[in-house]
């Protein structure tokens, strides 16, 4: 029989013990935090809306700060953008540690969050939904390991979708969540996670402001798959799920003649990341397609036209399975950038079941289509 052991630990000279067993009151194990009346500050929206913008434009007003983001893509691109915005900014992953003089601000990875310094403002970026379930509507009583989910009359108890709940890494979004000694606390992410987080700071009396962000662009499905690779564009990405079919679809599209293609994936080196979009991203430049993994729906920012999707599975790390709604968003939410200048965005998806979606929707659209789109 399972039994649990209690375990108390007390900190120097009269600090109050904590029960890191309980998981009925994760929110006391960060004691630094529940001093603060933090102003917790949630920008939810669609990709290519700007809601991350706004909250590093935030971060880089501040006189002290952090970022915490689920790529060490995303924390090397933070901390160069501010230190070239001259403010001193550390950068520190579980691969890496660059430290600025003077630098009062971090950008690291959300298992590096360092719980124990006082800012004026920190950042959690991408914690959003990724389930094609409606609405979150709360931990339960013991543990945030499980969520209440409602889609559409029946309500269940499963495992939570949040980036917050994720088996893998929710508890590091959990504990930056609860443990980030902050003035203000800024959340990027989709609309379905507000419940979620609401429910997680009920008991911290924090003050929690949700702030909507519309798309500023169109997204347009196409009505008929790419076909062949002869039919690749100028600006295309197309978007596939391991490091061995990224290298030969750009081989396959470079025999053709026609193009060239830049690589992105998630363990793609900074500095080499950096040079394969800037590459792509420069209208002078030869290479003109992109070749990439889902890094792109992480908030990287690529100049792209149309997303092409070479396939809807992908392994997760224990089965290969289809990709949910609100994944696929987020991946074809990143064409037409902010900086993009090309007049609409077309979504195609290399499907032979898109092609023989027999219910029509608006506009002579498969159903399908809407779905997702």
């Amino acid at each position: 029989m399972l039994q649990w052991t209690y375990v108390s630990y007390s900190g120097a000279e009269g600090s109050p013990k904590i029960d890191f067993t309980d998981l009925t009151s994760p929110h006391t194990w960060y004691p630094n935090a529940r001093k603060k009346k933090r102003n917790v500050f949630v920008h939810v929206g669609p990709t290519n809306s700007g809601k991350t913008y706004h909250a590093l434009k935030r971060l880089e007003a501040c006189s002290s700060g952090i970022y915490c983001g689920p790529l060490r893509l995303l924390a090397w691109e933070v901390s160069k953008r501010l230190n070239k915005a001259n403010v001193p900014c550390n950068l520190i992953t579980g691969l890496e540690k660059e430290e600025v003089e003077g630098a009062m601000h971090k950008s690291v990875t959300v298992e590096m969050a360092d719980l124990t310094t006082d800012y004026h403002c920190a950042v959690i970026d991408e914690i959003q939904a990724r389930h094609r379930l409606n609405c979150v509507i709360g931990c339960n009583g013991k543990s945030n390991m499980y969520c209440i989910i409602r889609e559409n009359s029946t309500v269940s108890l499963r495992w939570n979708p949040q980036m917050v709940g994720c088996t893998n890494r929710g508890f590091s979004f959990t504990r930056a969540l609860l443990g980030i000694c902050a003035d203000e606390l800024h959340l990027c992410g989709d609309a379905a996670v507000v419940p979620l987080v609401q429910e997680i700071l009920k008991v911290t009396d924090d003050s929690v402001k949700v702030q909507h962000y519309e798309r500023l662009s169109p997204l347009i499905p196409s009505k008929v798959p790419l076909g062949s690779f002869a039919n690749i564009k100028t600006g295309d990405c197309i978007v596939t799920f391991s490091r061995r079919e990224i290298y030969r679809l750009k081989k396959e599209i470079e025999n053709k003649g026609k193009h060239l293609c830049s690589v992105v994936y998630g363990s793609l080196p900074p500095e080499t990341r950096t040079k394969q979009a800037t590459m792509f991203n420069d209208d002078s430049s030869e290479f003109d397609v992109l070749v990439a993994s889902d890094a792109i729906g992480m908030g990287l920012n690529l100049n792209i036209s149309r997303i092409i999707f070479s396939t809807m599975r992908k392994f997760n790390g224990f089965q290969t399975r289809e990709l949910l709604i609100p994944e696929i968003k987020q991946i074809a939410g990143h064409a037409d950038w902010l900086k993009r200048e090309f007049d609409e965005v077309k979504i195609l998806a290399a499907l032979k079941s898109w092609a023989g979606e027999k219910a029509p929707g608006p506009n002579d659209y498969p159903m399908r289509v809407f779905y997702i789109c």
